[in-house]
């Protein structure tokens, strides 16, 4: 056995320690995959750390990335118009200015939220048919890219038309236009694929034409609600009678919203009520509504309420209590709510997740529209 102290020593060859690797070092597909499972609220501070992530977050390459792993989140967009102008409509997008929040009154919270404006400079797109209720008719179409921001030119209609009612189906854009009942015109729809246009005519509802006063979209069905109510058939094309007006399409509000097949809907008391199936209106129960209902400065009735909409599974509900007097304006404040709802056997019950005045606006804006796009 050789002794310990005679054993050749062995050598060890000189390592070079590895340098840290920095986020900067990173390919931009291996940062595209990082930013893409960030939440959006965070993409305004982190387009200022470099132009290079300015770069990567804008581009439309991030969203596809973010639709395909599942990271997309719901995004209000709010449309106001200045009445007595003839302008073009102004788009805004709900966003979250910091995570301060303060409690008031032990239930609702409020949360830094405003409505800022989109820069005019769908995927996820938005599109603005026609020409404005009091302006002259138009049969141009512009498209809001809600992830870009930008504004392209889309196909045009086949006639002018003004403060058209639009609707979207199945990958397709159904636009009438009340003004237009007596000739064949007044009803076309885009195939969003596509990118066409073709007329949609009354078949089977000769009568149709004069008589609706609303369009519902009820479980992808389009609904038209007169003296008498029709109901489109997509694949023949074709309107048909499914109801006298005396039943239970006379139960639907005129704002409301549809979250897992189940209706909600404001009452003029305040009430937030839900129908499974159109005729019976229950009320919700839960936390926060009372508040709602009788704090003054945000005092929430059905009357007042702007628009209602499916906000990743929770209520989104957009109002007005009225007019105030300041130095002589006259100005409107909006207000935004989340409601986070839960339902079973016995009912379905809420609990309001944040409250928050999210513009003001003078009396010359009237609301046009809100809708969510996931992004």
């Amino acid at each position: 056995m050789i002794p310990k102290e005679a054993r050749p020593k062995k050598k060890h060859k000189n390592k070079t320690k590895a340098q840290p690797l920095s986020f900067s070092s990173l390919p931009d597909e291996l940062v595209e995959n990082i930013l893409a499972r960030i939440s959006k609220w965070k993409y305004p501070n982190l387009s200022l750390v470099s132009k290079r992530f300015l770069s990567i977050l804008s581009s439309p390459e991030l969203y596809k990335t973010r639709f395909r792993i599942g990271t997309t989140e719901p995004c209000l967009y709010f449309c106001l118009e200045d009445s007595p102008n003839i302008s073009p409509p102004k788009w805004f997008t709900l966003r979250m200015k910091s995570a301060n929040e303060t409690l008031t009154q032990g239930y609702v919270t409020h949360r830094d939220y405003s409505l800022v404006p989109v820069p005019s400079i769908v995927g996820s797109d938005i599109y603005l048919i026609g020409g404005p209720s009091n302006g002259p008719p138009s049969s141009l179409v512009r498209i809001l890219d809600c992830r870009s921001h930008t504004w392209r030119d889309g196909p045009s209609m086949s006639v002018a038309r003004a403060g058209a009612s639009a609707y979207f189906i199945h990958g397709k854009i159904y636009v009438m236009e009340r003004c237009r009942n007596n000739d064949d015109n007044w009803m076309e729809e885009l195939d969003v694929e596509t990118q066409t246009w073709s007329p949609l005519l009354s078949h089977g509802a000769t009568e149709f034409r004069r008589d609706w006063f609303m369009i519902k979209v009820f479980r992808g069905k389009l609904y038209a609600i007169g003296n008498k109510n029709y109901a489109y058939d997509r694949n023949e094309g074709t309107w048909e009678v499914v109801e006298n007006h005396n039943m239970r399409f006379q139960h639907i509000p005129a704002a409301w919203c549809e979250i897992k097949n189940v209706m909600y809907s404001y009452t003029s008391d305040g009430s937030l009520r839900y129908s499974y199936n159109r005729r019976k209106w229950i009320k919700v129960e839960g936390w926060g509504f009372q508040l709602l209902r009788s704090r003054r400065r945000y005092k929430l009735s059905g009357e007042c309420v702007l628009g209602m909409r499916n906000y990743g599974g929770k209520l989104l509900v957009m109002w007005s209590p009225g007019f105030e007097e300041n130095n002589g304006k006259s100005e409107s404040r909006i207000w935004c709510a989340k409601i986070a709802l839960e339902g079973s056997r016995n009912g379905v019950w809420g609990s309001v997740e944040w409250v928050n005045e999210v513009i003001t606006v003078t009396s010359s804006y009237k609301f046009l529209s809100c809708v969510v796009s996931w992004i």
